[in-house]
């Protein structure tokens, strides 16, 4: 700090006082070149004094507030956290890895220590769960219910674990559609296409179909994601039944109701041939009721026996939950 200029310090004590601040806005206030300003910036944040947020071009300069912290030997046990979880802040920072760790602990004033053992019991437990990176969920999906038209149903994961909130996962689904981020999109395509991939090889599967969506956006999930995922096999297509009101599948907290939406808002057109083994994908299942009306709708059309596979990139713990967020 002492190795700062007088005028780079009036920049900080600026941030400070009135960050969130733009470069722009530094400029009218000091009178000081662009280059001047930038110049300043620079050595503020190479000094880890200030950080910036935003996206280009609205990008602005606050206080680095981070505190740096020694978290001791990282071994296996803690390279679990380094590379599984993600931590949100209210003002929509991600934090990575044990950092965002220690950070969720700080927020919340937890035992950072404490809170790490439990959280690595947890994901191991998860862990034991899954075979070739994913969760068979036959089983719990549509509350234990009898009338499925799926054959199996796949999570490469659950969308939250107990009270440590939103798995790696799930953070980046979350991420992904509310903020419509195709870069986090495409991250959660390179993770969960080897385990796609073995779906695809086990099941000999020759024909894909991805669930429609309810709700309009610029940038859709699951477009980007079939883009990334490169699968290349021929596709059934579904439709989303359009509507005056718009009710999506995953806001509604009775299974019945949700039975009901998934039966009446997704149309499978009846002429399209369905000659092998068949994937329905989509990025998040609570109940499980869209995948397998979805496939009910496809047993329908289909004259042969086929199999028919649902997976979704995170699914609920519970078997029947609301994941309303996504």
């Amino acid at each position: 700090m002492n190795d700062i200029s007088t005028e780079a310090k009036k920049i900080l004590e600026a941030i400070k006082l009135y960050g969130p601040i733009r470069s722009t806005e530094l400029i009218k206030m000091f009178r000081f070149s662009s280059k001047t300003i930038h110049k300043h910036l620079l050595r503020l944040f190479d000094e880890q004094l200030i950080k910036k947020i935003g996206v280009t071009p609205k990008v602005f300069y606050i206080v680095n507030t981070d505190v740096d912290h020694d978290f001791g030997y990282v071994g296996k046990d803690e390279q679990i956290i380094e590379q599984n979880y993600i931590y949100v802040s209210p003002n929509g920072e991600m934090f990575r890895g044990i950092h965002g760790f220690w950070l969720w602990c700080e927020k919340n004033k937890f035992d950072f220590l404490k809170e790490k053992k439990t959280f690595i019991q947890k994901f191991k437990l998860i862990q034991k769960l899954k075979k070739n990176g994913l969760i068979s969920a036959k089983k719990i999906i549509l509350s234990g219910k009898n009338n499925l038209y799926l054959d199996n149903i796949f999570f490469s994961d659950f969308y939250n674990i107990a009270h440590f909130g939103k798995t790696k996962l799930g953070q980046l689904v979350y991420l992904g559609k509310s903020s419509q981020n195709k870069i986090l999109v495409m991250e959660i395509a390179r993770l969960v296409k080897p385990a796609i991939r073995n779906i695809l090889e086990k099941y000999e599967i020759k024909l894909i179909c991805f669930i429609p969506p309810t709700i309009d956006r610029q940038i859709q999930f699951l477009d980007v994601f079939k883009k990334s995922l490169k699968l290349n096999l021929a596709e059934i297509i579904a439709s989303k039944i359009p509507s005056f009101t718009k009710v999506a599948q995953k806001t509604l907290r009775n299974l019945e109701d949700r039975i009901i939406n998934a039966q009446k808002t997704i149309a499978v057109n009846p002429n399209q041939k369905i000659d092998g083994n068949i994937l329905i994908i989509d990025d998040a299942t609570g109940s499980g009721a869209t995948l397998n009306e979805t496939a009910k709708k496809i047993r329908n059309i289909s004259k042969e026996n086929i199999k028919i596979i649902g997976y979704s990139v995170i699914g609920s713990f519970k078997g029947f939950d609301v994941i309303s967020e996504v």
